[in-house]
């Protein structure tokens, strides 16, 4: 079998790891190449070859039109395997990220190509950015990576024998080999982009004990994340909070596990939700914020995150209600019109109050000028923190520092069975024998997912440009 895999780019990230990780799998049972639109900044195990109309919009220089590209890719991998691939496993083919990409599949699928195409993330969540108009292909075989996807599309019209779930594997966590390091780490292993919740970290780190420090790992890259990171940097030094940030810049990752007492996610929205997993392959307890849509796939095979918050309550008194109010309508608004959505100025009204009739706000819904004024005001009020730990007695608790073996071992133990390079493998070959040996016919109905993502209590601001301001 013969399987080239297509993305824009091969870059650090989710979906790089993710396709180096099948093609790894796949490795003695079919023949796998790369294409993509640029040459990987770094070596890479997996053959590939470069087709640059296929990069972002920002990136090229061609003027190809969709059948010219599609032709590209064809004759692309026809000069690595004669008679081509198999089938084209394309990675987040519907982010919008290059004008033509959607309709140069739909030229390939005209050319009975066969093709199925993963997605990572939509651009109906949250992603306005990457959203466009035109309607996603039809008639070919889809996959997406947790149950809760697989359910919005088949409501927006896929067939069961049409699409597909594929749930990442996990490679287990690598500790450098020292135990003479004293563990004075509370990490948080990601790349710092808005989403991630810098400012509920920082939070976080005003209820630890002894000399405990929360530790982000990486910087972001895009120009608003990185000012928003510089934003907290600064924050936290000028304030004396115990936040280490660049951890992985620094230090070797493998040595910071090493430091590490147990690892958090106050993540606002994960697409598969690898920070739910990893942790325990290290030995590693984990603490944070649950995010159920993508943690009940886990929580169904027996992975136990009940310690986990599903949110922080901060009391309207806390921050400034007006600011609130305006930024939270404008972002609102703003998402309509993305998306093409209408609805009266009275609805919207009506939305908000629903947001605050509990006389609390949800931390994870706060810009990050309103989350650092309900920092301030528990850092240095001792009456209001007490309050604070009264709403939310979880950040009291710091039984997640002491021994809980039982559940590292259990929630281990399941990973590696059920997220398994080897159990990744078996699931991808039987996909790609059912895209291989059926055709379908069906189309996703978009306005299903608009509706879906964009729903009041979704209107978190960190996913909005304009609240940042």
């Amino acid at each position: 079998m013969r399987i080239a895999f297509v993305h824009h780019h091969f870059r650090q990230g989710g979906v790089t790891r993710v396709i180096s990780q099948q093609a790894s799998s796949l490795s003695a049972r079919a023949s796998t190449i790369l294409i993509t639109g640029e040459p990987p900044p770094h070596s890479i195990s997996i053959p590939y070859t470069v087709v640059p109309s296929i990069a972002y919009d920002r990136d090229r220089s061609d003027r190809l039109s969709p059948y010219d590209i599609a032709r590209e890719v064809i004759d692309a991998v026809s000069t690595h395997w004669e008679g081509g691939a198999d089938l084209y496993h394309f990675h987040n083919p519907t982010l919008g990220k290059n004008v033509d990409f959607l309709a140069a599949i739909k030229a390939m699928i005209s050319m009975n190509q066969k093709v199925l195409l993963q997605i990572h993330d939509f651009a109906e969540d949250g992603r306005p950015w990457g959203y466009t108009r035109e309607e996603y292909p039809s008639d070919c075989h889809y996959a997406v990576i947790n149950r809760r996807d697989y359910g919005l599309l088949l409501e927006a019209g896929l067939k069961p024998q049409g699409l597909h779930y594929i749930p990442n594997s996990i490679r287990p966590l690598e500790l450098a080999a020292s135990n003479k390091v004293s563990q004075d780490i509370v990490l948080y292993p990601i790349r710092a982009i808005r989403r991630k919740n810098i400012g509920e970290s920082v939070l976080l780190s005003l209820f630890l004990k002894n000399d405990l420090k929360v530790g982000i790992s990486l910087e972001p890259t895009g120009m608003l994340d990185v000012q928003s990171y510089r934003d907290w940097m600064d924050f936290v030094k000028h304030q004396g909070f115990r936040v280490l940030f660049r951890l992985g810049i620094e230090h070797d990752f493998a040595y910071i596990l090493t430091r590490t007492r147990c690892m958090i996610t106050t993540s606002i929205k994960e697409g598969f939700g690898l920070s739910f997993l990893e942790p325990w392959t290290g030995g590693k307890m984990l603490y944070g914020r649950l995010l159920a849509d993508v943690c009940s796939d886990f929580i169904e095979k027996g992975i136990r995150l009940d310690h986990l918050y599903r949110d922080i309550k901060v009391p309207l008194a806390y921050i400034d209600e007006g600011l609130f109010h305006r930024k939270w309508v404008n972002c609102y608004i703003e998402r309509l019109v993305q998306y093409g959505i209408t609805e009266s100025s009275e609805e919207i009204e009506e939305h908000f109050r629903s947001i605050i009739k509990t006389g609390y706000v949800d931390f994870g819904l706060l810009s990050e000028d309103l989350q650092r004024q309900v920092i301030l005001g528990l850092s240095n009020n001792e009456k209001r923190r007490k309050k604070f730990l009264d709403l939310n007695p979880v950040l009291a608790d710091t039984n997640f520092f002491k021994d809980s073996h039982e559940v590292i071992e259990s929630n281990r133990r399941i990973v590696e069975s059920e997220y398994s390079e080897e159990k990744n493998r078996e699931l991808l070959l039987k996909v790609y024998e059912k895209v291989l040996s059926s055709d379908v016919t069906q189309s996703i109905d978009k306005k299903v997912l608009i509706l879906a993502f964009n729903t009041p209590e979704k209107n978190t601001l960190l996913l909005c440009e304009s609240a940042y301001t």
